[in-house]
Formats: C-alpha cells, sequence, structure tokens
C-alpha cells in the first residue's frame, strides 16, 4: 500500500501489526517511515522511539530519529542519533554520509571527509528512479566537500530523471564503471582543484570507454582554474579578468608578491570566501598568516567595483550549452559578498532589484555584455558552469570566477523570494532540453 501511494491505508496497517506485535521493531520503524513521509514528525518520532526501546541496535530508527531532528535543524540532537547508529553499525551507509554532511555544517571538513570515505568504501553507486522516466543520467562525481562537486541534487526533476551517482575511488572505478546500470548520458559534475586531477583524468576514461555522450568533458574543466582562467579569457572585448597568481607560504611570508597593495590573497582550493583577506598594505599579510594555515594562495589585484550608490553587487549567471542564464544578484555595502551573508532578506529594495535583473536579464547585462559571456562560454568549453561577476565602472563585465560546481537551487524562503520560482526553473529546462539532446545525439 506505501509502495502504490496509499499512504493513510499503509499507516493504519503498520499500526495494526505493531499493536499485535510491540515486540517487532521493524513494525515500529515502518510505522514510523510512513508517518514521517506522510508529515506527521511527532508521531513518527514516537514510533521510532518504540522500535528503539524494542530493538536498541535497530539502524534504521536510529536514522530515522536523526533525519527528523536534522530536518528541524537540532543538529546536536542528530548528530548523536547518527553515532547511535554507528555504534550499532560502524560502516552504515546513511548514517555515514548524513555525518558528512553535519560535519561541513560544523565547518569540522576533516571529519566530513573521513565520514564520508567510510560510505563510499561500502558503496559508490547511488540511484535514484524516476517513477516517469523519460531520461538516464550517469552523473561522475569525486569525493571531497560540498564544493568537489556540482550539487547535481538540486538540478534533475526527480519525477522524470533517473539518476545514477558514481563516485570515482580511484583506478578500481575505472573497471566498476562497465557494471552500471544503462543511461543515455553522463553529466561530469566533478569540478577544478589540486586534487581533481585523477578523478577528472578517470571521468575521460569512463566516457571514452562507455561512448556514451557526455555533458562538461572533464578535460575543459581545468579551464576554470583561476590562474588558467586569465589566459582563457584574455582577448574577450568587455570583459575584465584581473591577473592571478599562485605563490607559497614562503613568498607570502617574505612580502615577495608579483603585484602591490591593495591585493586579494587566499588559499588555493577556497571557496565561499573562506580565508580570503583584502591586504591594503603588505605588513598586514604577517597578520593574515596567523590564521591562514595554508601552503599556497593565489594573489590578485583589488579592483574598486562599488557602484555610484555606495554598494557592492556581485551577480551570478549559469551557462546553459553556451547561454547566460540570470541565477541570482547579491547586494552589500561590503566588498566581500556572498548569497549567504548579503542583506537580501532584510532588504526589500534588493530583492525588488534583483527581482528586475532576473526578469530582464539583458537590460542589466546590455549586448556588448552578453555578448561577452557568450564568448566565454565559448572560450571555457564547457556545456553547464557558473560566472560570478560585477559590472566595473567602465561598463566592463569584472569576472570573478567560473566554476561547474556553483549551486543553483530553489530553497530560499518562497515568502520573501517566491519570484525566484518563476525564472529559476527556466535554467533547469535548459539542463534537461541539453540532456536531451545528447541523449538524441547518439
Amino acid at each position: 500500500m506505501r509502495a502504490s501511494g496509499q499512504q493513510a491505508q499503509a499507516i493504519e496497517a503498520f499500526r495494526a501489526g505493531a499493536a499485535l506485535h510491540p515486540e517487532v521493531a521493524e513494525l515500529q520503524c515502518n510505522l514510523a517511515i510512513a508517518l514521517d513521509e506522510s508529515g506527521d514528525g511527532a508521531a513518527a518520532r514516537q514510533a521510532y522511539e518504540a522500535a528503539i526501546r524494542a530493538d536498541r541496535g535497530l539502524v534504521a530508527a536510529h536514522v530515522g530519529l536523526g533525519g527528523l531532528a536534522s530536518r528541524a535543524q537540532r543538529f546536536d540532537d542528530a548528530r548523536r542519533h547518527y553515532l547511535d547508529a554507528l555504534t550499532a553499525e560502524p560502516d552504515n551507509v546513511a548514517a555515514n554520509l548524513a555525518l558528512y554532511e553535519l560535519a561541513q555544517v560544523a565547518g569540522r571538513r576533516e571529519d566530513a571527509l573521513a565520514f564520508q570515505l567510510r560510505a563510499l568504501e561500502r558503496q559508490q553507486l547511488f540511484s535514484a528512479i524516476a517513477p516517469q522516466e523519460r531520461r538516464r543520467v550517469l552523473v561522475l562525481l569525486r569525493p571531497g566537500d560540498w564544493q568537489a562537486n556540482i550539487p547535481v541534487d538540486f538540478l534533475f526533476d526527480a519525477q522524470t530523471t533517473t539518476v545514477h551517482k558514481f563516485f570515482l575511488l580511484g583506478r578500481d572505478s575505472l573497471a566498476a564503471a562497465a557494471r552500471l546500470p544503462a543511461c543515455d548520458v553522463i553529466f561530469n559534475a566533478i569540478g577544478e582543484a589540486d586534487d581533481a586531477l585523477e578523478s577528472l583524468e578517470i571521468a575521460s576514461a569512463i566516457v571514452e570507454r562507455l561512448g556514451l555522450p557526455a555533458i562538461n568533458d572533464p578535460a575543459r574543466v581545468l579551464n576554470t582554474n583561476r590562474v588558467a582562467l586569465v589566459d582563457v579569457l584574455r582577448g574577450i572585448e568587455s570583459c575584465v579578468t584581473p591577473s592571478v597568481t599562485r605563490v607559497t607560504r614562503e613568498d607570502v611570508a617574505a612580502h615577495r608578491l608579483p603585484i602591490e597593495a591593495p591585493l586579494l590573497v587566499r588559499p588555493v582550493g577556497s571557496h565561499a570566501g573562506h580565508d580570503l583577506a583584502k591586504i591594503d598594505a603588505l605588513a598586514d599579510l604577517d597578520a593574515y598568516l596567523e590564521s591562514a594555515r595554508a601552503e599556497f594562495f593565489y594573489v590578485s589585484p583589488f579592483v574598486e567595483y562599488r557602484q555610484p550608490d555606495g554598494f557592492y553587487r556581485k551577480y551570478r549567471i549559469i551557462c546553459v550549452d553556451g547561454e547566460p542564464h540570470a541565477y541570482h544578484l547579491a547586494i552589500s555595502p561590503n566588498w566581500m559578498i556572498h548569497y549567504y551573508n548579503a542583506p537580501m532578506a532584510e532588504q526589500a529594495w534588493m530583492r525588488a532589484e534583483e527581482e528586475r535583473y532576473l526578469a530582464d536579464f539583458p537590460s542589466v547585462f546590455g549586448p556588448p555584455l552578453q555578448r561577452a559571456l557568450r564568448e566565454i562560454a565559448r572560450a571555457i568549453g564547457l556545456d553547464y558552469f557558473g560566472i560570478d561577476c560585477s559590472i566595473d565602472p567602465a561598463g566592463n563585465l569584472l569576472v570573478f570566477e567560473a566554476d561547474p560546481a556553483m549551486i543553483v537551487h530553489m530553497q530560499d524562503p518562497v515568502e520573501l523570494f517566491g519570484y525566484k520560482r518563476l525564472y529559476v526553473p527556466q535554467i533547469f529546462a535548459s539542463l534537461e532540453r541539453l540532456l536531451d539532446s545528447r541523449a538524441r545525439s547518439r
């Protein structure tokens, strides 16, 4: 009954079974799962707790309680429940992956990667079968934190797109690829990073071996490296990309840099502004190194991009099959802007400006900048990637970063950002059209 969508009848059947046999923990757990799926979290928690009283070692019940707590953002409780699951079954995939997520929320990256690796050593393929299947996509990923891969869970329609996510664990993954489920197209979700080179090489070999059409040629992902990107985009009209140089910790400590202050410095491989700093005088580098523990850094000149109203603007644009799409606009009085720290939720005028940007992208990025964006897509050569940029005082496109692994989602509060639901789905629809077109090209 549950499998056929008769949720209410399934719940009553499980209740009847649990009443007849309260000592059978699995019945209580099944009841809890059905209640959870129906949206009755309080009753689900009671049933999970009854299952654990009947069998302290029932892993599924601990995992279920962890899920309830996590969705309620009671992260300490969730962590405790998942650790209880691992006490009973140390290699449980669901509990380890959940703790991977929670450790990242808490900023404990190394702990997160350890939990992820324990899960992936047991299972590398994760499949979600669409009930109204129209396409089958094999997604190639590598182990890593949230920035390692394109966050594909937000991109595909679960009702119509079957997704097989395959994590690459060294060269053995190449042989395992021969046993993967049948698919129509490969989506390489691996982003650029120093430690991604082997995974990208394996991904290229899998694409060649399977002979399927592919999205995002793994070899072209390297074009989005911060240093390489400057050369890739050189000469594009109406496009400015500040120089980026990779230096060692010793170079920074000795103030032996190729540019003068003011400059920007960040650890190689960092994202989301982690340890990114503006250095107004070289003497400030000494204090910076006390907190930034990396061995390699990127340095680039700071370009003032504040607009006449005193605010900074950072636009995120998603390119799909060569076409740019507006995704979001972050406005802030501070130069280091990220959507999560910009006061978009607090300021109605900022949201109104973002809505105008989404509704009429070409009015903000006029013909010269639209041409520049398409030329950037051609030069980088990826089918799907994002651009973070602004518009400098001279009206040029000021490119901060290009990266396939930028997040695209519709998880913002609908009461504040409901307008996004009119425009962001256009990105998803464009990606679906690309997948279907590539699948037909076989």
